[in-house]
């Protein structure tokens, strides 16, 4: 197993020039939901730079937020007219690397939970975007989540209160200190202690720990995702450097920059230190791909014009482009790397003997039903253990208190009078678990925790053994949209390069009417 040190950066979006987040929070908010937003603090119109790598976007609120703050553009402007200072905090962000291994699914439902444990539950209102990008150069997928959050608490009533309040320095005899212009001496203090340094700490820390879990939980045990720095760990490793938006993008784009030489020499470096270990780790990788490239033993037509495709796309790009956005099936898959593969998508069209467009359009078709039934199965069955798992929860927060209720019931008169007020509070407990335990049931049905138990179990049984039906199916539709991406894909590559041949062939027309 790899250690994989993790990759997050906090920075505080904000008015002052010292701000390196930003700005404007309208404007950050536009950039991460990859949508146009007007800010009315500034009157200015705010356009995504990108849009084809949102994978999810999601606000969370704490209860006593108003319900408008869904949208994000009405929090963020919230946000931006209740600060009045030139040089006002309006939002933390938080990006933060997620394993390229895991479905788009599975990354919502993470971060979702990660975010609301450590940011909503304080507090705070937060918007998180998921992104998945591609390397054009090297292929490399970059799977992460950008988190913006508020910076001044929602009071009960829904209204913003203060970030800060004025602690007056007192004397040694408890009076306050005047200053030679006529004020008291005072600091300041942070009302949410959600600026403290050991928060970035906690959070980091939290990641790994989510992440690891959940790789554990799923199978993913490559890597194991470190929290500390390289420092913290004793390992002799520099930390690349912040590109910024502008070098990110000239990188993405095969232009090398000065910031992104410097991480080059950085990984130089760190390659040479760990040298061994990656040499050994990348023979085994390369063990793998060849034992998983081995060549398909099925005669493929010549004619096939899904195949024609397909191998013009690889020609050109070296590898097959995934959709990031508009897929139903792609986005469940984890490992989406092998969808990339040539062999896996030639693999699945000669299985199934597609060789026009119209045939894949109809294996398509055929098998979309399937996934609905088995779909539609299976969201029963989640529903059925969620309701067994809430019952058994109620059961297991009751039967906590059901000695002081059996004591309560044996006992008579003065006795009891005096047991149930001193445990009042187990009986009031046991009262409330078992109402609400009830009302979940039907009339008449009895609290079984036993049998409740044996359903699930059952149930979760039944899951797991039509797991590989679904992960067949899925595998097929999502090949279908990969497919189908890529003769779009391949057809806009041809029109742009038949645009820049007539541009050329025209220049020396262009030359001589100019004589």
């Amino acid at each position: 197993m790899a250690v994989k040190s993790m990759s997050t950066r906090v920075e505080i979006v904000g008015r002052s020039a010292k701000c390196r987040g930003g700005s404007s929070a309208v404007d950050k908010s536009a950039y991460i939901s990859r949508t146009t937003m007007y800010c009315e603090y500034d009157g200015k119109t705010y356009y995504p730079k990108y849009s084809e790598d949102l994978v999810h976007c999601e606000v969370l609120l704490p209860p006593q937020a108003p319900s408008e703050y869904q949208d994000p553009s009405v929090l963020w402007n919230a946000v931006e007219m209740v600060e009045k200072g030139a040089k006002a905090q309006l939002a933390r962000t938080y990006k933060v690397s997620l394993p390229n291994e895991w479905s788009y699914e599975l990354a919502t439902e993470v971060m979702r939970d990660y975010v609301q444990r450590n940011f909503v539950d304080e507090g705070m209102c937060a918007q998180f975007a998921i992104h998945d990008s591609e390397n054009e150069k090297t292929g490399q997928r970059n799977l992460h989540c950008h988190i913006m959050l508020t910076m001044r608490p929602i009071l009960e009533d829904g209204t913003w209160g203060d970030k800060q309040k004025k602690i007056y320095i007192l004397d040694a005899d408890g009076n306050k200190i005047r200053t030679k212009s006529g004020n008291y001496k005072c600091k300041t203090q942070d009302v949410t202690g959600w600026n403290s340094h050991e928060n970035a700490k906690r959070w980091r820390k939290d990641l790994a720990d989510t992440i690891n879990s959940v790789n554990s939980e799923h199978g993913f045990t490559r890597d194991f995702w470190e929290h500390r720095s390289f420092a913290e760990q004793g390992l002799d490793l520099l930390p690349q450097i912040h590109l910024g938006e502008r070098a990110s993008a000239m990188e993405r784009l095969g232009i090398h920059t000065e910031r992104g030489d410097i991480n080059r020499r950085i990984i130089e470096r760190n390659t040479t230190v760990m040298k061994a270990k990656m040499l050994l780790v990348e023979a085994e990788n390369q063990l793998k791909k060849l034992v998983e490239s081995k060549p398909a033993q099925t005669v493929i037509k010549a004619t096939n014009e899904v195949l024609d495709v397909i191998r013009a796309m690889v020609k050109r790009k070296g590898r097959l482009k995934l959709p990031v956005a508009n897929n139903t099936y792609l986005k469940k898959i984890s490992n989406r790397t092998v969808m990339q593969e040539q062999t896996q998508i030639e693999s699945f069209v000669t299985k199934h003997e597609i060789e026009t467009f119209e045939q894949l359009a109809e294996f398509k078709k055929k098998r979309e039903p399937d996934f609905e039934k088995l779909h539609a199965k299976r969201e029963a069955i989640i529903e059925e253990i969620a309701t067994l798992d809430h019952w058994l929860y109620l059961y297991d927060e009751m039967a906590v208190y059901e000695e002081a209720h059996k004591t309560s019931k044996s006992l008579k008169g003065f006795a009891k009078r005096n047991y149930d007020k001193e445990h009042d509070y187990e009986l009031k407990y046991y009262d409330d678990y078992r109402a609400e335990l009830k009302g979940k049931l039907a009339d008449g049905q009895k609290i079984t925790p036993k049998a409740w138990r044996k359903r699930k179990a059952e149930l979760e049984q039944t899951l797991e053994q039509g797991r590989p039906e679904m992960a067949e199916i899925v595998v097929d539709l999502a090949s279908v949209e990969v497919i189908e991406h890529n003769r779009e894909a391949l057809k806009q590559e041809i029109d742009y390069s038949a645009r820049k041949l007539e541009k050329v062939q025209e220049q020396p027309k262009r030359n001589e009417e100019s004589l």
